[in-house]
């Protein structure tokens, strides 16, 4: 080949090559780049809805996801929890649509004894784990499963009578006589011949109004009702395992509020005196902004006014009490009812003993509807019922006999014809209402750590009161057992007590 063609020839190869050069580049870039977009964590932009409830579809938007279905796992984490791994079942580069499975309620946060509302951060695992765990604003609330919508009643037969009221349930607005009318609980699917649709012992007007009143908040300006709600947490006349849930903090359960609203005589649903939605029923709308105000002063409360004027009638107040150490037949110092610390005055605590946040108005736990002098919480899960003593002192031996409690809506519940604060459970010859509080007897303030070694001057030992144990304060009461086995000592007389050093 001659030296001209052969330059030609190498020209044309050098150029081909440096053309293919240039083609393979963008091809071998190309290449990598999708490589290491596949390596990429995924990352989480928007979350929708921010609050739904197990059983629903969670949409996650983001990018490098992988497609397809069940390919993509959602790390689901509340603060404080362990992380819940839930399958993705559709996903593509940029979206992901996660059911709720029913994994998670086990996760749910539990209040009053039932799972509730929970946020959660959310980590996504693809290819590669997500970076990290969202923060607040990407995480959603979840709250538990919804429970199915009932099947709508059947429809009243308008020629019965399903209230017993003498009218045809052609012709009366409230067939079941709950406080709504037909037309209200055929739209909410209730049964308009049972007062009480799902069983849980109060009423359908009743929890329907509680509800409103729990869903009315005080953020609105100017505030007003709210529209009544028809999912759980609220009181809900659908749900019949709401009965045993405090829903307002008051600490009286659903059923507790019913009963005292039967028995305060107040039927109506404009103004409950007492709501599972309210923890101060008795209140006020200020004028300018809506908010409620509380409105029962504990100053000369009108319940306890019938309570103490029983007392004083009845030879309950003063009292004879025996001073400690004293057998029950030696002479006794009488007191006024309300002289808890026995100092021979009423203090100012002493006289409204019952408003026990000390704020000057009644919440209803704090109210006493059936006027026997214990507070309506005292009576619902307070100092007179026996699981109290058990909670609150856990190193405490009970006493073996097991006394009865009192009754929330009934004054006198053993039916002697004493009231029940006057009255005395464990008959030691020591008031309930004296036997309710060691802080208020001892008057040693609200701190129950004061309680916990032996006093200084032995005085302060009279305060260690329990209605349900004869032998707590007085040793020698006249149902304190005169011989104790002593493998089978309750308090004061077992070691293990912090009271064993009460001298006999």
């Amino acid at each position: 080949m001659e030296p001209r063609t052969r330059n030609r020839t190498l020209l044309r190869r050098a150029g081909l090559a440096a053309c293919l050069g240039v083609l393979l580049v963008p091809v071998a870039a190309g290449t990598a780049t999708a490589e290491a977009a596949k390596r990429k964590a995924p990352v989480v932009k928007s979350v929708s809805p921010m609050s739904t409830n197990v059983g629903q579809t969670l949409v996650i938007r983001g990018r490098h996801f992988k497609a397809g279905r069940n390919v993509n796992t959602v790390a689901f984490k509340r603060d404080g929890g362990k992380a819940v791994f839930v399958k993705a079942d559709v996903g593509t580069r940029k979206m992901l649509k996660v059911k709720l499975s029913d994994k998670l309620t086990a996760a749910l946060v539990v209040r009053n004894g039932l799972p509730s509302a929970t946020q959660f951060r959310l980590r996504v695992l693809s290819r590669r784990f997500g970076k990290k765990f969202t923060g607040l604003a990407l995480s959603p609330t979840v709250g538990p499963e919804l429970p199915p919508a009932p099947p709508a009643p059947p429809a009243a037969d308008p020629e019965g009578d399903c209230d017993g009221d003498g009218q045809l349930n052609g012709v009366d607005a409230d067939d079941d006589n709950d406080l709504l009318t037909d037309t209200l609980e055929k739209s909410l699917r209730l049964d308009g011949c049972k007062s009480d649709t799902d069983g849980d012992g109060a009423e359908d007007g009743y929890e329907y109004q509680s509800a409103r009143d729990l869903n009315d908040d005080e953020q609105q300006d100017a505030n007003n009702y709210a529209p009544y709600p028809t999912r759980r947490p609220y009181p809900n006349p659908l749900d019949g395992t709401d009965g045993g849930v405090d829903h307002d903090g008051d600490f009286l359960d659903l059923v507790s509020e019913y009963k005292l609203w039967r028995i305060s005589g107040s039927r109506t649903l404009e103004r409950l005196s007492y709501s599972a939605g309210e923890q101060y029923s008795v209140s006020t709308r200020d004028a300018g902004t809506g908010r409620r105000l509380p409105s029962l002063p504990a100053a000369g409360y009108p319940k306890h006014n019938s309570f103490m004027g029983w007392a004083g009638r009845a030879g309950y107040d003063p009292v004879g009490l025996s001073a400690l150490g004293d057998q029950w037949y030696a002479p006794r110092t009488h007191y006024r009812l309300k002289d808890l610390d026995r100092d021979g005055s009423l203090s100012a605590a002493e006289l409204t003993y019952y408003d026990k946040d000390h704020d000057g108005w009644l919440n209803d736990a704090e109210r006493d509807e059936d006027a026997d002098g214990l507070t309506n919480q005292d009576e619902a899960n307070g100092c007179m019922t026996p699981s109290f003593w058990a909670g609150l002192y856990d190193k405490e031996t009970p006493f073996p006999v097991v006394y009865a409690g009192t009754d929330l809506d009934v004054a006198d519940s053993d039916g002697d014809g004493i009231r029940d604060g006057a009255d005395d459970q464990d008959h030691d010859d020591v008031p309930n209402l004296v036997e309710c509080s060691r802080q208020a007897i001892a008057n040693l303030g609200p701190d129950p750590s004061a309680l916990t070694l032996p006093p200084a001057d032995g005085r302060p030992a009279i305060a260690f009161v329990n209605p349900f144990n004869p032998c707590l304060p007085h040793t020698q009461s006249r149902t304190c057992p005169r011989y104790i086995d002593i493998s089978k000592a309750f308090a004061p007389f077992a070691k293990d007590d912090v009271y064993w050093f009460i001298k006999n």
